[in-house]
């Protein structure tokens, strides 16, 4: 069986070639992905487009593959700030319950810290979305 759909009509076999192209593909932390393919004597624009769509399906699907794991990463990162912005908000707003002056500082921040806290669960909601998205590409169960 044919791992992308149906397989493109090849009509290169036993041709001479006239040429050849390179697929490329930035990947994560700064790796790659090239792909080179040769272009026969009279092989008709259908029999390219469908061998150039075959390598760009499989380059996409290694480059969704390889963003998973930055970007399971990043949703850690976000997750563990977001602990730390809970924990010091419990403790400046336990502190403001028993009467302790907060500093300017001290107090600017609690301000604040509710929008933080929402930005960054927003950021850690679209880092999941991103997640499950990416292993949909890559044909991996979220």
């Amino acid at each position: 069986m044919w791992p992308f759909g149906k397989k493109p009509a090849f009509e290169g076999a036993a041709k001479p070639i006239m040429g050849n192209f390179n697929l490329t593909a930035q990947l994560p932390n700064g790796r790659g992905i090239q792909v080179s393919g040769y272009i026969f004597d009279g092989e008709s624009i259908e029999s390219l487009n469908g061998r150039m769509d075959l390598v760009q399906e499989a380059i996409e699907r290694q480059r969704a593959r390889s963003e998973i794991p930055e970007l399971e990463t990043k949703k850690e990162q976000l997750v563990g700030h977001l602990k730390g912005l809970q924990d010091a908000l419990t403790e400046l707003d336990h502190r403001r319950r028993e009467k302790h002056n907060l500093t300017s500082q001290e107090e600017l921040n609690f301000r604040n810290m509710g929008t933080n806290i929402k930005r960054i669960s927003e950021e850690i909601d679209k880092g999941e979305q991103a997640i499950v998205e990416a292993k949909r590409k890559a044909g991996m169960r979220p």
